[in-house]
């Protein structure tokens, strides 16, 4: 008895160990985007937090969900603009810095909005010397 492939033709050896390994695309949402009914994008705009490894024009992953901690970026508003911030401890109270400059919860109208998860840099395309 011969042994025909789909194709009509005999096979031979064995299987390729590839077959029926179904490559799945990559999905960002399941990634990055642990509440989905919570979570938002924020672009970052300004270059503030530069010095604290955050590049300009990131894309932050925001949980509203979530409650941050001291070492945790989070996005506030703060006298009504939204800003993005790491939470840090200065003699015993608590801050929002940008690594220069500090505001303190209940200095002015401040409110955490969410907590930073993760962020996505954008490649450069100027790569003039």
């Amino acid at each position: 008895m011969k042994n025909f492939g789909a194709t009509g033709r005999k096979t031979t050896g064995f299987a390729s160990p590839a077959q029926g390994y179904d490559e799945r695309a990559i999905d960002f949402n399941s990634l990055l985007v642990k509440h989905p009914a919570a979570t938002f994008i924020f672009r970052l705009e300004s270059g503030d937090l530069e010095d604290l490894g955050v590049p300009r024009r990131a894309l932050l992953v925001v949980d509203r969900s979530v409650k941050p901690v001291i070492n945790d970026f989070a996005v506030i508003r703060h006298d009504g603009l939204f800003l993005c911030r790491l939470l840090a401890a200065r003699k015993g109270c608590t801050v929002f810095t940008d690594g220069r400059n500090d505001i303190t919860p209940g200095d002015g109208d401040t409110e955490i909005i969410g907590k930073v998860t993760s962020y996505v840099k954008e490649m450069s395309h100027d790569f003039s010397y």
